[in-house]
């Protein structure tokens, strides 16, 4: 049974984690500021989203970078804290010092002091003159509220944790996606399969499996194109499975990922103008003849720019080129 006097201690750790976000919310720059222990060795270290890392050694670094802010945006936003999240919160104690670790979610504001989405936090402590003083402040902050296509993250079963507004829009009539009992399945048995393998494939990465494609630039190990015909045999669509965050993110309707892979592709296989071109048609969802109207090019002209694409990638139908040039890697360099 735990002590008394480590539940009391627990609970003062969590209201000064509380109190700190308050204050620096409502921009009280003294208030934030005696939650934390003034020394040379007080550390923050985080990745902001977008994975740019966010370092600073000492608290005159700490304080200086604070107020600075403050200064550069002094509105105070006292309705912000009642909107901000805490889950999964564990707190250990041992003497004078403790550290705790919890999951952020707050949701999309105008407030650039307002981390938008989930953001995994690390707190450690010491105890000084009675109070819990912060020594190191560590954060991981994801992206998932920040993209405005459908992305929905889910665990290795496909269990559905969390979806953005567009996902939940776009399931409701997806033509190969659907929610099902709390979890994400693809309409028929086929697929199905696919998508269970992708999300256990994505599930297996190592952390040095990622490092290491991110390193080589070859980021398709961590973003897999899934191609499915859907109820329309002659329309392809694009599901995307990635690691993201330390994360499994099934995505559709994704533009940017889709643009870059293509670009990718494009320098990879050597294609013209005019198979590039039609290669982004056909991969956005349009059929040969819908191409060749987009392109102002007849028919039989898209044909023999897809037959040298086929004979660029060494394949023979429309599925296995997207696939192909979806998953085109960056050379080596």
């Amino acid at each position: 049974m735990q002590d008394l006097d480590d539940v009391t201690e627990e609970q003062a750790i969590i209201d000064a984690i509380a109190d700190e976000c308050a204050a620096f919310l409502e921009r009280d720059f003294d208030r934030w500021a005696s939650h934390w222990l003034h020394h040379e060795d007080t550390r923050r270290m985080g990745t902001l989203s977008g994975g740019q890392v966010n370092y600073r050694h000492g608290w005159n670094l700490e304080a200086a970078m604070m107020a600075r802010i403050m200064c550069e945006h002094p509105e105070p936003n006292f309705a912000a804290h009642a909107l901000v999240r805490r889950e999964n919160m564990s707190v250990r104690v041992s003497g004078n010092m403790a550290w705790a670790s919890f999951d952020q979610h707050a949701p999309l504001t105008d407030d650039v002091f307002v981390v938008g989405g989930l953001s995994h936090q690390v707190r450690i402590f010491e105890k000084h003159e009675g109070r819990w003083k912060i020594v190191f402040a560590g954060h991981g902050d994801t992206r998932n509220e920040y993209v405005t296509f459908p992305s929905i993250r889910v665990d290795q079963t496909a269990v559905i944790q969390w979806m953005n507004d567009a996902a939940k829009t776009g399931l409701s009539d997806h033509p190969v996606l659907l929610l099902s009992g709390g979890h994400l399945r693809a309409r028929t048995r086929k697929d199905d399969v696919i998508l269970r393998k992708a999300l256990a494939d994505v599930a297996d990465l190592t952390p040095m499996d990622i490092r290491l494609s991110v390193a080589a630039q070859d980021v398709t190990r961590t973003a897999i194109p899934l191609i499915f015909e859907g109820r329309e045999s002659d329309r392809l669509h694009i599901v995307w499975v990635a690691s993201s965050d330390g994360m499994i993110l099934v995505t559709f309707d994704d533009q940017p990922t889709r643009d870059q892979r293509l670009a990718t592709a494009r320098n990879v296989f050597g294609l013209s103008n005019a198979q590039f071109r039609l290669a982004a048609i056909i991969v956005a969802g349009h059929d040969l003849p819908q191409a060749a109207d987009h392109m102002g090019i007849s028919v039989n002209t898209a044909r023999t720019h897809l037959q040298r694409m086929f004979d660029k990638t060494h394949v023979h139908s429309q599925t296995a080129l997207v696939r192909v040039l979806l998953s085109a890697a960056a050379p080596a360099v």
